[in-house]
């Protein structure tokens, strides 16, 4: 993955998804989500985002099997320094864009803060 000019680089699934997905990295890291297999899938063929100023990621679209992410979401969930949890109630929800917006709605620090 890269900028849209320059050079690429491998990153590991993690770091994609808690810093450089332009649609998942957020709403994962501020609500402490993983999100179901349908919607990595769905970012992951996008091949990427321009962010305007803030540039954007950019990669060869792909999918993964179901096997892969069980085994991403094992290692991303049993990770302490993540905190990362999933929300079965969620996981039909039937895009990225939805999926997205169900979680800040659920699960926003924000609002859990001022409760």
């Amino acid at each position: 993955m890269g900028p849209s000019e320059g050079t690429r680089e491998l990153v590991a699934f993690k770091d994609f998804l808690t810093r450089y997905s332009p649609q998942l990295s957020m709403t994962v890291r501020c609500c402490k989500q993983f999100p179901p297999l349908h919607v990595v899938n769905e970012e992951l063929m996008s091949g990427g985002r321009d962010l305007g100023m803030s540039g954007g990621y950019f990669w060869k679209a792909f999918e993964i099997s179901e096997a892969e992410y069980n085994q991403f979401r094992e290692e991303i969930l049993t990770d302490p320094s993540l905190d990362i949890e999933y929300d079965i109630e969620l996981e039909l929800k039937p895009s990225l864009k939805k999926w997205c917006g169900a979680v800040l709605s659920k699960h926003n620090p924000r609002r859990k803060n001022s409760v």
